[in-house]
């Protein structure tokens, strides 16, 4: 039976104005990444930038110069067996921990609060 799981990462920023950054970890993921709620700090500045990457798949959540909160629903797209691009995307498999980096922020404490959710198989 599949469960879902959350886990919530606080991630604080140091340095200048405009150029203040700060990362954070979600570990212990095995399973479907379902999606991701970034809430930013009222204070964030619109210029601030956040990644979320996978050792394996690289960038799976990108949001630039936004502070914005949002929930994101990342998938990757599938390929036939000739790597030509179907058309159709799946959930990300996650067996690794995920890295939540925010760029370009102001120093603040808390500047992004991520929820992310995942499924197990």
């Amino acid at each position: 039976m599949s469960e879902i799981f959350t886990q919530q990462v606080s991630i604080t920023t140091s340095g200048g104005a405009g150029a203040a950054g700060g990362s954070g970890f979600v570990t212990g993921i095995q399973g479907f990444l379902l999606d991701v709620y970034l809430n930013y700090h009222g204070s964030c500045p619109a210029t601030a930038d956040v990644q979320i990457t996978h050792p394996t798949f690289g960038i799976v959540v990108q949001n630039d110069n936004s502070t914005t909160d949002v929930w994101l629903s990342p998938r990757k797209q599938t390929c036939d067996q000739a790597a030509a691009d179907t058309g159709s995307y799946e959930l990300i498999p996650i067996n690794d921990t995920l890295t939540i980096t925010v760029a370009e922020a102001d120093a603040l404490t808390a500047c992004l609060v991520a929820t992310v959710r995942w499924m197990t198989p």
